[in-house]
Order: C-alpha cells, then structure tokens, then sequence
C-alpha cells in the first residue's frame, strides 16, 4: 500500500512540476520561426491546450494504459526512447550499488574489529575524517579526477563511452566512492556494537579462526544495517548517475533526461522522471522484504 502511494505522489508531483514550468515548450522545439498554425497544431496532438486538469486526467489516463506520450524533440514513443538506454543505465547503478556495498562492508568491519574498544584513537580520527571529506565530494567532481588520473595520465581506461565493461569501471566507482565513504561509517559503528555482544565474546572463547568470526558471526548481523541503509542510498545513486552518465559520455537514462530539459521536451522529462523514481521505489520494497527473510525479529519477518 505504501509503495502504492509513493508512485500515486510521485506522478501527480511529476506531472504538476512538468505542467508548471514557464514557457511554451512546442515553441521552444519547434523554434522561434515556426508558423502559429504549426505551434497550434503540434499543441493540440499533445493535448497541451486543455485545461490542466483534463490534462491531468489525459496524463492518467495514459499512464494506466502503459502510454508515456511521444517525445516532442523526435515524435518517437518516449517508452521506446526509455527502453534503449535503460538497460546502460541499470547496468551502472547496479554495479555501483554492489561495489558501494562491498566497498562500505570491507572498510566497515576493518577498522570497526581495529578500533574496537576505544583502541587507536588516532586511526578513528583518520578513518572518521577521510570518509566524511569522500562523502562530501560530489560524484562527477570524483569522476573527473577519476578521468585525468587513469584515462588521460595513464592511459589504462576508456575516457568516456558505454561500449565494453571497461567503460563502466570509471562511472561505476566514481558514483559508489561517496556513498560507500558514508556507508563504511555506520558499517564501522555497527560492528563495534556487535563486536561487544556476549555472542562474539563466546564466539573468541572458542578459539574460533577468523574467518569464522567474522563471517558467520558478526556479518550476518551487520546485513541489516548494510541493507536498509543501502536501500536508501539508491535514490543518491540515481540521481549521482545523471550527472556522472554526463561526465562520461554515456547512452543512459541521464544523458537523455539533461537532453530533454534542454530541448524543453517535457513528455520525455516526465517519463525518465517516473521510471527512475518507481525504480527507487520497487529497489526499496525489494530491500524491506529482504530484510525481513534475513531478520526474523522484524515486523516484516514475523508477519
């Protein structure tokens, strides 16, 4: 039900934010010099002379039956437009949230077993200070110094393009770098807890080798923090991916969407906005019901 809401909220603020924007944009795509008929006649086979209500209505009507209208740049289906470059776009928030995972875990639970107990105070600092400063950077700045140092300094990658997964290695860390940064904290914080339970205490009792330890003891319980916060981090992974899909020339849902804000094609504004943002939500319900198989001491687990 909630998810239910969310995309009902989602489009309507879509829609009004879209509607309400100054400016004609048939005009704008059209251009200055288009003959008043033309602009009259490209309005009405949008339905942008109805009142906004009915627009609305219209705009409904359309979203129920799958129709997310026709580019007003191009006249293709903007679904069509959608589905080629979802998949680059996928593809990049996908690898970027696993390694933002991998990356905030690994770094988490090191220095959350070497800090553990107040010990080395001075390593903390260090730790707390550099992850704050990478959690600061914004995603295309990173991608930059990212581009200069491996792509043009040392030649090892591809400076831009989405064609091969070394393409994707540069966009991929440049996007998970700040969110892993701010994950590995509370990663960190969360291990110090686990690491004091009476669980663990037993567990270093037995002698058991570390591997033991931490991966069958301390892990699992770090999951859930990982996980919902990882939940949440999507939507920055999202958004970071418009910029970043920019920086690097790449054929995503983010190059298309900085396009169309450009060319005022707001049917394609629109529909990139709600598939991004009904993927942010089904990721979201996706976590909750993970997280309820991995913690059976959750509402979701026990109902």
């Amino acid at each position: 039900m909630r998810l239910v809401v969310s995309l009902f909220a989602v489009a309507s603020v879509v829609f009004f934010m879209i509607a309400l924007v100054p400016g004609d944009p048939v005009r704008a795509a059209l251009g200055p010099t288009a003959p008043v008929s033309l602009v009259e006649q490209r309005r009405a086979a949008l339905g942008l002379d109805k009142p906004l209500p009915i627009q609305f209505l219209d705009y409904w009507q359309r979203l129920l039956t799958g129709n997310l209208g026709k580019s007003i740049a191009t006249d293709r289906p903007v679904a069509q437009t959608i589905g080629d470059r979802l998949v680059t776009t996928a593809t990049l928030v996908g690898v970027a949230i696993a390694l933002t995972l991998v990356l905030a875990v690994l770094f988490g639970m090191v220095f959350g077993s070497v800090t553990h107990n107040g010990r080395r105070p001075r390593t903390l600092v260090t730790f707390t200070v550099v992850s704050s400063a990478l959690n600061t950077i914004p995603s295309f700045l990173i991608g930059i110094l990212l581009v200069f140092v491996f792509a043009v300094t040392l030649r090892a990658l591809p400076v831009a393009g989405s064609t091969g997964w070394r393409s994707l290695i540069l966009p991929a860390v440049a996007l998970s770098i700040g969110p892993a940064a701010g994950l590995a904290r509370i990663v960190r914080a969360q291990t110090d807890v686990v690491l004091g339970e009476d669980y663990m205490t037993v567990a270093r009792g037995k002698r058991l080798p570390w591997r033991l330890l931490y991966l069958r003891h301390a892990l699992p319980n770090l999951l859930t923090a990982a996980l919902t916060i990882g939940g949440l981090l999507l939507g920055v992974l999202v958004a970071g991916s418009v910029v970043v899909e920019s920086v690097f020339a790449r054929a995503g849902l983010g190059t298309a969407i900085i396009q169309a804000i450009i060319d005022r094609d707001y049917p394609l504004v629109q529909g990139v906005l709600l598939v991004l943002a009904a993927a942010v939500l089904l990721v979201n319900l996706l976590v909750d019901v993970l997280l309820g198989l991995v913690d059976r001491q959750s509402l979701i687990g026990r109902s």
